[in-house]
């Protein structure tokens, strides 16, 4: 449930929510002091409330929870048999959904008003690899995790046995995506799977995906810094010097990183002159779908490209 609520967060925005509120308050305050003599005033106030309200109702509605999670054994079996080309996602365990970017329009705006909506980069990531490779992603969630949000195809697996799956995913992966959360740190499952990523010879396959650099500055900054932490584990051993150095090398904006033979290789927002809005004030630049797609399309293709 989680994972709707950010989303329907992220859809709402506290303008709507403020609409919300202040439009039942108002309305519910004029009926009770004036009575039906008022109703007419009042009736246009809940209107406004209650529209507010069936939009948040069709928002729920339109970001609904996946049916339900396979078994590994309903999918690893024939995935890897069939011997498909796949993307893998790989993120820390409940996780899912943690990152939610709005969603631009066909003039590549993000919306007006206070209802904005949305997508995972969960689902940015599948998207992309279907566009661009043809390939089906997926994941792998806990035994525990019978519903997940829709993208990817998220097998479960048990704690006894999701080592011996993801080692499994890992060696076949046409592509790995990591997906970094903004208020995460790694936890030794996600370590161990870099470990199996470096183990298996694939680091070149590797995209790391870092949160929106507009929506937690503080939170993309420490995801930045663990990003420096994730290349340096893909060298090798855990060098300090050798985090630092990435440190220098990644500029802040950085939103796409590839792992490559040489160390890595980065896409990040680019500076445009910011536009203003119809009182003369600068208007805010946004990181939406469209801003990951561009870059993330570029990166599975070069990887395509070298494996070909």
């Amino acid at each position: 449930m989680k994972a709707l609520f950010v989303r329907l967060y992220r859809f709402t925005r506290v303008r709507g929510l403020i609409v919300l509120f202040a439009g039942l308050t108002a309305g519910l305050t004029l009926l009770a002091m004036g009575g039906l003599e008022k109703l007419s005033g009042a009736g246009g106030v809940l209107g406004m409330a209650l529209s507010a309200l069936v939009m948040i109702v069709v928002g729920a509605a339109r970001y609904p929870r996946s049916a339900g999670t396979p078994s590994h054994e309903q999918v690893v079996f024939g995935l890897l048999r069939a011997k498909k080309k796949y993307c893998l996602i790989l993120r820390p365990f409940g996780q899912d959904a943690e990152i939610v970017l709005p969603k631009t329009g066909a003039k590549r705006r993000t919306g007006g008003g206070p209802f904005i909506r949305n997508l995972t980069m969960e689902q940015l990531v599948t998207r992309a690899a279907r566009t661009v490779l043809d390939m089906d992603t997926y994941g792998i969630v806990d035994q525990r995790t019978t519903f997940a949000p829709p993208g990817p195809i998220l097998m479960r697996a048990a704690d006894d046995v999701w080592q011996e799956v993801a080692q499994r995913l890992i060696s076949r992966a046409h592509v790995i995506v990591l997906i970094l959360p903004p208020d995460r740190d790694f936890g030794d499952g996600f370590v161990w799977e870099i470990e199996q990523i470096r183990q298996a010879g694939v680091t070149s396959r590797v995209v790391i995906v870092l949160p929106p650099c507009d929506q937690d500055p503080e939170a993309y900054e420490a995801a930045l810094r663990r990003a420096c932490v994730l290349l340096a584990l893909l060298d090798g051993e855990l060098d300090h010097f050798k985090v630092h150095e990435y440190e220098l090398m990644l500029p802040s904006g950085t939103l796409v990183i590839r792992s490559t033979a040489d160390g890595a290789k980065w896409w990040q927002t680019r500076d445009e002159p910011a536009g203003r809005t119809m009182l003369g004030r600068k208007r805010k630049t946004v990181v939406a779908d469209v801003t990951y797609l561009e870059v993330l399309e570029v990166a599975l293709r070069e990887i395509d490209h070298e494996q070909s």
